[in-house]
């Protein structure tokens, strides 16, 4: 009787910890997801395992407090209306046309809810601890594979944000290039020199600094900066439509308007670049818009029930995304010429109402918000998998917490 009342209390400790990867290979460790266990009888042994035994069940559920909106649908859909919307899109319209553009939108959705639809399954059957994608492949698939798509996915969020750094230092050449031909004065394209290079360090030092300090205020700037990024597209909208009805003519003028000029394709050399564009390159400036559904999984450790609120997050997200890069491709592009289309390329700025500086600011601040994402996710993944002893190289991780 002894020897059972052991047994049912080591079962109860070892309830509140990290499960352990599924094993994987000959050489599979059987161990428990406590880094500490007591044996039956006179001694005590110890077993080391994946998993770290601080890690109780009180601290998860102290973080775990967000639902399905706040958790899991705003970071994704903030993930997915980035600076490819507002700088890229319109001058994919203007090449692509409007017919073309939305099957490009169509096709890249359906291949991201194929993923939503795994993802899912996956999800919905077993609970969900700090880690994200990582954490539910480990799991399921086993470690040796969780590790090696968990290194991918770490090493995808960090080009992401280098993508979202260069996205704000072009929206701010874009905008002074703007003011200084509207002035009568050229731009050679740099402020000083390395300029692009030395604002590219200074916003990565800044959103450092910022998640170094606390993921409460990456949580409060995150949806601060949606907030702006949703203002900012009703704003392009806004002004596309009034614009469309001559009531409104922007920093455009009246011969810039078009209606229908671009519903079908029209691929011509780039007036800066003086590349042709294809059809495949099209897509490939398309697909990176619609990536971004595995930061709302990546949230996974602040969601009171993630099972349920990572499915239905996600798939809203990629619904709402979907319809906006839609109405921003037809309204825009059924109203504007080609040629500017081509020309402007921060033409949603030119187009905004009341003022451009909402949307040339909103940029900045939806590029920002990216940034924030990529860098308080990326640690994240490092973190659960030194948890999980997996790679040698990130023991000292665990060591320094």
């Amino acid at each position: 009787s002894n020897s059972n009342s052991n047994n049912n209390n080591n079962k109860k400790k070892t309830n509140g910890h990290r499960k352990k990867p599924k094993p994987s290979g000959h050489n599979a460790r059987h161990d428990h997801g406590n880094g500490n266990g007591h044996g039956n009888g006179n001694g005590n042994h110890t077993t080391s395992g994946f998993g770290n035994g601080n890690n109780t069940e009180n601290d998860t559920e102290h973080h775990a407090n967000l639902g399905t909106f706040r958790g899991a649908f705003l970071p994704s859909l903030q993930s997915i209306l980035g600076v490819i919307l507002f700088l890229r899109l319109t001058h994919i319209t203007s090449q692509a046309g409007c017919i073309c553009t939305t099957a490009l939108l169509l096709a890249s959705t359906a291949s991201t809810l194929l993923t939503w639809s795994s993802l899912s399954a996956i999800v919905t059957n077993g609970s969900i601890q700090s880690g994200g994608p990582y954490y539910v492949i480990s799991r399921t698939l086993g470690a040796d594979v969780g590790a090696s798509l968990g290194l991918l996915y770490y090493s995808g969020s960090i080009l992401s944000g280098s993508m979202f750094v260069l996205g704000v230092v072009e929206a701010v050449h874009c905008s002074i290039r703007a003011y200084y031909a509207r002035w009568g004065y050229g731009f050679s394209g740099h402020l000083f020199w390395y300029d692009s290079q030395i604002l590219s360090l200074a916003i990565v030092a800044a959103t450092t600094t910022c998640v170094h300090f606390g993921n409460r205020f990456v949580v409060v700037f995150s949806h601060l900066f949606l907030m702006v990024t949703v203002l900012s597209i009703v704003c392009v909208l806004a002004g596309a439509v009034a614009f469309a009805l001559g009531i409104y003519d922007g920093n455009l003028q009246p011969y810039d308007r078009s209606p229908m000029e671009n519903l079908w394709p029209r691929f011509e050399p780039d007036p800066f670049t003086g590349v042709t564009p294809d059809v495949f390159s099209s897509l490939a400036l398309v697909y990176p818009s619609v990536t971004g559904i595995l930061n709302g999984m990546s949230q996974s450790h602040r969601l009171k029930h993630p099972s349920q609120s990572i499915p239905r997050g996600t798939f809203w997200s990629i619904v709402a995304s979907t319809g906006i890069y839609l109405a921003v491709c037809w309204v825009v592009g059924t109203t504007v010429s080609n040629r500017t289309l081509k020309v402007d390329k921060f033409v949603a700025a030119s187009l905004a109402y009341p003022h451009e500086l909402i949307v040339r600011a909103g940029v900045v601040v939806s590029a920002l918000g990216l940034v924030l994402g990529c860098m308080s996710t990326a640690p994240n993944l490092l973190s659960a998998m030194a948890d999980d002893e997996l790679l040698p190289c990130l023991n000292r991780l665990k060591e320094n917490r």
